[in-house]
């Protein structure tokens, strides 16, 4: 996939779910006039756009029908070493952000709270999370990029001597393209619905619509920037819902590099800082152990848009939701009370989401516009953008 799909480099991906959360709505105006494009023309527009540099201010809102814990978080957000709580309040409540982005290495997201702000900063082999609010900073190094591309196309070229066919892979954007449209098809239709302006900007409209009669989900709009390719925003419709149940997009964007010194990050110097452990000492740790590694890994159930995974038995417990029925089950304690917080406003929070649960054969299950999730009463959870009684079944299977 394009860079440039994923908005931001390579080396975010331990917090993409962050900071994919903080991306911002659009600001759509009178539709432009531009020459037209089919999916596959626009597909490959995105692949070969070389635009890596940029910085705007980007919005997010949701409206899964979860309920707004944002009054739960301390002043100024949620603390960096509550990353379950963290999700739940960026999918529950509206942000707004600042992004800088300088080619696969360089980039940064300030996620604008009130009173506060939470960074991600990657530079080079550095990366950077840090909570004003809790004055916490955790830093982690990166592999070293060179070896790993060695080490990947070391890989490749055996894999590739093993079965011939991987020979064939598409190796330009046009290929690419049409590699795509052949696999989602016919699971989904993909049109360039119109053109609209985002961030003042013409844009195209590429839409995606499944045609599974069990996703929750109904349609997802890509807006791609009409010069340069960009993906600038991102909506997606849940069926039977009229208001977007996620927006993400750009508000204002500017093409041009963003200043070095803007990935220059130092905690201050009264933070907390944890350095997070690197891929080889994480990997001699494990070595290390006198008792077997657990080999557990989720299991994926269906194809497409009505894929369910499934995470072992234990998982529930690991992230504080209590499995089971009756007063016993529910979200756990996966919103601590830290400094700042009104203990009464927490508890609030902590109630409307356990009655959000709805108990169901086996266990206890939440539906959102978007996504269902069932604990299981033996600690295993599933989840997928289809309905709960499909998870039930499946967990049954």
């Amino acid at each position: 996939m394009n860079k440039n799909w994923r908005w931001l480099p390579a080396g975010i991906v331990p917090v993409v779910i962050v900071t994919a959360a903080v991306s911002g709505s659009a600001v759509a105006e009178a539709q432009p006039q531009l020459p037209a494009k089919t999916a596959q023309e626009l597909l490959e527009f995105v692949a070969t756009s070389a635009e890596d540099a940029y910085s705007g201010t980007v919005e997010q809102s949701s409206d899964l029908g979860l309920p707004d814990i944002s009054m739960a978080t301390p002043p100024g957000g949620t603390s960096s070493s509550d990353p379950t709580s963290t999700a739940l309040e960026l999918l529950t409540a509206d942000h707004t952000a600042q992004v800088y982005v300088d080619g696969p290495d360089r980039a940064r997201v300030q996620v604008l709270d009130q009173l506060a702000q939470r960074d991600v900063v990657v530079n080079q082999d550095d990366v950077w999370f840090y909570d004003s609010s809790a004055n916490e900073a955790m830093h982690a190094v990166l592999p070293d990029r060179e070896s790993a591309k060695a080490e990947l196309e070391a890989k490749l070229q055996e894999k590739a001597a093993e079965y011939p066919e991987l020979q064939d892979v598409p190796r330009t954007p046009a290929e690419l393209a049409e590699v795509f449209l052949a696999t989602i098809d016919p699971s989904t239709e993909v049109t360039v619905d119109g053109t609209r302006r985002v961030a003042g900007r013409s844009a195209y409209e590429l839409r995606l619509t499944p045609e599974d009669a069990t996703t929750l989900i109904g349609s997802i709009a890509v807006s791609v920037d009409s010069e340069t390719g960009v993906p600038l925003s991102v909506t997606v419709q849940a069926k039977g819902q009229e208001d977007a149940a996620f927006q993400a997009g750009f508000s204002a964007v500017d093409f041009s590099t963003p200043d070095a010194g803007i990935f220059e990050f130092t905690p201050p110097a009264d933070a907390t800082v944890t350095e997070a452990p690197t891929v080889d000492d994480a990997r001699a740790r494990m070595e290390a152990k006198d008792e077997p590694i657990a080999t557990d890994e989720p299991v994926v159930i269906g194809e497409g848009w009505s894929t369910i995974v499934e995470l072992p038995a234990g998982t529930a417990a690991k992230l504080g939701v209590a499995p089971g029925s009756g007063e016993a089950a529910g979200m756990g304690d996966i919103m601590d009370i830290k400094p700042g917080m009104d203990p009464e406003e927490v508890a609030g929070a902590q109630a409307m989401l356990d009655q959000a649960l709805t108990e169901v054969d086996g266990g206890s299950a939440l539906q959102t516009s978007l996504v269902s999730v069932l604990v299981t009463d033996d600690g295993r959870i599933l989840a997928g953008a289809v309905g709960v009684d499909q998870l039930v079944a499946a967990a049954q299977r």
